[in-house]
């Protein structure tokens, strides 16, 4: 007999991996977070090989993808939260929509030297917008599930999100070996769409994982047995005529601090691609195609481990209460003079570089990321103990949700500005 919800939350990590509910939750996670590194990843192959280098296409790409795919799922996680049923569905017709994207991702550049450049562009940019509102309405119904389930399913997906950070290093890794270093052979080409493909099978996996393991019948089971079947969940649209909507304001009343912690932890956190691509290596024996690499691994990791911790009983104590949780998101401001420092003094052409600068700078690339999962996974785990009716931590998926992506929107703009202050240093002569 399959272990209860209640005693999957006592168990440690290792045997929670046992429990193939978990490891759904997980492998949802992995699937909310792999299309996007999917597209960040190949970013280089869509300026240079599909847009030819040094067109306009090719230098809008990247600031066009982040703002069609920020706006598009800000604006559908906007549209849900005002919907609040039908969450199992969601969850599947996100991840069926998700693999569509892909599967048509990969075919679209596979024809791009047969199609008008404009219009390959407005295709990618259309399926951008797909696989962000595919990630919404996954994200949405998964977590409204995995409140009502319990905290530790709301970590589960937390941390398969970041292993989404470190696995698709790893899978371009794989497809590369042995490839030439001519960035538009056919072997180099054959290596980027199997990446398109491996997103579409992680998606496919997930759907199967769902159904297997039957989180839609248990979800109904659990609300099902509510006091007073006030707190049930409606499962399709006509019960949602009957069923009362918990209005915005109320939840952000009970959750506003934790809300904060996440829209404060994600605009911080997205000036890191900035600095993590602009620090050079002082003195390790790496070149800066190699360190630049490693940065983004440990910050990864440490990403993946702060995720991890979020459940040690410190943590999850209520004296570790939401306010500490958004003071904890506010101090991680802390970490941008330093990102300065480093960048600062490892692309001075004078003065002493040492090899205790590239470790202090990994280590503080690893802690960032590190807090950064650490309050990410222990916001969300905080959720459905703040909420009292099932009915209100389901809603309060699609709450979250909203401040996920108004948060990514609003730190791709000051990502922007961040850069263009590194830009006018380095231009400016005062760094090499």
């Amino acid at each position: 007999m399959p272990p209860s919800n209640e005693e999957i939350s006592n168990m440690p990590m290792g045997k929670k991996l046992r429990s193939m509910v978990y490891v759904t939750f997980l492998l949802i996670g992995v699937g909310l977070l792999w299309p996007w590194n999917c597209i960040l990843s190949a970013t280089l192959f869509f300026q240079n090989r599909v847009f030819g280098g040094t067109t306009l296409y090719a230098k809008v790409f990247t600031s066009s993808m982040m703002t069609v795919s920020t706006l598009s799922s800000l604006l559908f996680n906007v549209y849900l939260e005002r919907r609040q049923h039908s969450y199992i569905a969601r969850v599947v017709r996100g991840l069926v929509w998700q693999t569509a994207a892909f599967v048509l991702l990969t075919l679209v550049s596979a024809l791009s030297q047969t199609l008008w450049m404009g219009l390959e562009f407005l295709l990618i940019m259309a399926l951008i917008a797909v696989s962000a509102v595919a990630t919404a309405w996954t994200q949405n119904g998964i977590m409204a599930v995995a409140n009502v389930f319990g905290p530790e399913f709301s970590q589960s997906v937390m941390m398969g999100q970041a292993v989404a950070g470190v696995l698709p290093s790893v899978v371009l890794f794989v497809v590369s070996i042995g490839k030439s270093d001519d960035p538009d052979t056919d072997q180099h080409n054959l290596g980027i769409y199997l990446y398109f493909l491996t997103t579409s099978l992680v998606s496919v996996a997930c759907i199967w994982l769902f159904f297997r393991t039957q989180i839609g019948d248990k979800l109904r089971q659990m609300t099902g047995a509510s006091s007073e079947g006030a707190a049930a969940l409606p499962h399709n649209d006509e019960d949602n005529a009957a069923a009362p909507r918990i209005p915005f304001s109320v939840l952000f009343s009970k959750l506003r601090f934790l809300a904060l912690s996440i829209i404060t932890t994600f605009v911080v956190t997205l000036i890191f691609p900035v600095f993590a691509a602009t620090t050079f290596v002082s003195r390790l024996p790496l070149s800066n195609a190699e360190y630049i690499p490693l940065v983004f691994t440990v910050w990864n990791v440490g990403d993946l481990y702060g995720r991890f911790i979020a459940n040690w009983s410190m943590f999850r104590s209520p004296q570790f209460t939401p306010y500490k949780t958004f003071m904890y998101a506010v101090a991680r401001l802390g970490f941008i003079p330093c990102f300065f420092y480093y960048t600062v003094r490892t692309r001075r052409s004078t003065g002493d570089k040492s090899v205790l600068v590239d470790l202090g700078y990994i280590l503080l690339q690893f802690l960032f990321g590190l807090t950064n999962g650490h309050i990410i996974s222990m916001s969300f785990m905080k959720v459905p103990e703040s909420l009292e009716t099932d009915q209100e931590k389901e809603a309060a998926g699609g709450f979250t949700s909203i401040f996920v992506s108004t948060g990514l929107a609003i730190g791709s703009v000051i990502s922007y500005l961040f850069a263009f202050m590194i830009g006018g240093i380095v231009s400016g002569g005062e760094i090499s």
